[in-house]
């Protein structure tokens, strides 16, 4: 298992569509069976947008690292285990009204999407055999 994007695909993400970096960030995390957020050592980072909060995330660990700059740079990427992040990241993340920005990149912002779609997505995926949680 590889826990870094090969330098062709690192190099194509400035490229991507809200559709392609959601597929992407779809992919990776099952690949990688891991979330990459931000977190201060307290909490994750839920960043402000316009009324809502908001949960950036990402496949690898270079990319949340990269992020990390500016208003969070007292931030440090944290992984999450996809099981932890499902069972709990997007649960809060449901209760607190909040939505997900899917792989930010420094000075683009990233797919955003609801947390009740994305698990529909995620355990349509499951449900299809694309994936199996171990555990």
């Amino acid at each position: 298992m590889r826990y870094a994007p090969y330098p062709d695909e690192y190099a194509s993400v400035a490229d991507m569509g809200n559709a392609q970096l959601l597929e992407y960030f779809l992919t990776r995390i099952f690949e990688t069976e891991e979330v990459w957020v931000l977190d201060d050592g307290i909490e994750w980072l839920l960043d402000e947008r316009g009324e809502r909060l908001c949960m950036p995330v990402w496949p690898y660990k270079k990319y949340a690292a990269e992020c990390a700059i500016a208003e969070w740079g007292h931030y440090t990427p944290a992984g999450l285990s996809l099981e932890v992040f499902m069972q709990q990241a997007l649960e809060l993340l449901t209760e607190e009204d909040a939505v997900l920005e899917v792989m930010p990149r420094p000075g683009a912002v990233g797919c955003t999407i609801r947390p009740s779609q994305l698990i529909s997505i995620l355990e349509g995926m499951i449900d299809a055999g694309e994936y199996r949680m171990d555990g």
